[in-house]
């Protein structure tokens, strides 16, 4: 079968460093079945085993699917998590594939379009691909997590934090902490730095992810005795006016600005508070904190306080060594997008790895409570939702500059 439309192979990279190899290719029970030669493998069996039968699958490329807006406004996102993906592909390949198959990445950019999505899911599954790393974005993750479960695709999220699909028995598996866990940790932050009162604004074309994020920030801020005096929306569109916006959002005479929005429009909304109010303290969402953001706040976005999916400031041996083989590979810093979209296809590999005879893969994945990732362990409950911190950044002198968690 020839690859789809709009996929391409995954590309060859050099070895890998020791630390990063033993990542991938630790001892276990199915590493030592790899091991067996084909031949022994066939005439233990006598006939072609299936994937999680180590070393004796068919011949022939394992498929692992990206779903993600490489496009438009969230095109930081998509882009990001392609290029993590990539590198993980080419460790696996490097490190021998999976069970001896080689693995090839398909890309499919979404447009943050529910049906697109729904169509290259389709796309997907007819091109034999079970699993999918994606999608990037909280809306169209709970538009296609339906049809995943319907079709028996796996979803391994590296960036999907809404609450509308945390403790759901589905085929839906993230690498990030849901949004209402995230809001709380900010809000008690944003607490403890003196600010009591909010005013909060939030995209409607994520809206998944935008209105239950700052629900989570306004629930916990309030327990703890501040007010939101402004909760207030928009959809991000040609032709919007961020400085009506801005006004709206000044006129309440907040201590904290809170935006949930991409970083293209964050920075945009910045730039036009910034021209009316100085001083007011500006808060984003997770969704923001990616390099796009200082590059089109520039200063305006000084000070801004931005929760990260990832700790920018690990000494994780294995990160070091992703961190320098992705400048090598796409001469440019990888920001959350890319370092969860790495971690999430290595996850969804090592179920490909595990599976066995007639095993459905979500099932796989529900055994996976516990893995290895970049910087740090991650755990997945029996829904397959991740309980991982948020790691706290200030924007100082056009960068992000990491600050201790209260």
């Amino acid at each position: 079968m020839g690859l789809p439309a709009g996929a391409s192979p995954a590309e060859s990279f050099a070895p890998l460093p020791p630390s990063v190899h033993g990542l991938l290719t630790a001892p276990s029970p199915v590493d030592s079945r790899r091991r067996r030669s084909v031949a022994a493998c066939a005439a233990w069996l006598g006939a072609p085993a299936l994937l999680g039968l180590a070393g004796c699958a068919p011949a022939g490329p394992l498929r692992i699917g990206f779903l993600g807006g490489m496009s438009g406004r969230v095109a930081d996102l998509g882009v990001g998590g392609r290029n993590g993906a990539r590198l993980a592909v080419d460790d696996l390949n490097a490190a021998g594939g999976i069970n001896g198959h080689p693995v090839e990445l398909l890309p499919f950019d979404d447009e943050q379009n529910p049906d697109v999505a729904r169509r290259h899911l389709q796309t997907m599954a007819t091109a034999g691909v079970h699993l999918v790393v994606g999608p990037m974005t909280s809306a169209i993750a709970v538009a296609v997590a339906p049809l995943a479960q319907e079709r028996g695709m796996v979803l391994v999220s590296p960036t999907s934090t809404t609450h509308e699909l945390t403790g759901q028995a589905d085929a839906f598996f993230r690498v990030v902490s849901d949004t209402q866990t995230g809001g709380a940790q900010n809000a008690e932050h944003l607490y403890a730095k003196g600010p009591r009162t909010l005013a909060c604004i939030a995209d409607l074309q994520n809206r998944a992810f935008s209105v239950s994020w700052v629900q989570g920030v306004q629930q916990r801020f309030s327990a703890l005795g501040g007010r939101t005096l402004l909760d207030t929306t928009y959809a991000s569109a040609p032709g919007i006016s961020y400085s009506a916006l801005a006004q709206t959002l000044l006129a309440a005479q907040a201590d904290v600005i809170e935006i949930a929005a991409s970083a293209a429009d964050t920075a945009l909304l910045s730039q036009h508070i910034r021209q009316r109010n100085e001083f007011v303290q500006l808060a984003t969402s997770p969704w923001a904190g990616t390099e796009q953001l200082l590059q089109m706040g520039g200063r305006a976005v000084e000070g801004a306080l931005v929760p990260q999916y990832y700790d920018r400031s690990s000494r994780a041996q294995s990160y070091l060594d992703f961190l320098a083989r992705f400048r090598q590979r796409f001469s440019e810093h990888p920001g959350y997008p890319s370092v969860n979209a790495y971690d999430a296809t290595l996850l969804g590999a090592e179920a490909l790895r595990l599976q066995r005879r007639g095993e459905a893969l979500v099932d796989v994945m529900r055994r996976l409570h516990s893995f290895k990732g970049l910087q740090r362990p991650l755990s997945l409950n029996e829904f397959g939702d991740s309980t991982g911190p948020l790691f706290l950044t200030r924007v100082r002198n056009g960068q992000f500059e990491p600050i201790e968690r209260t």
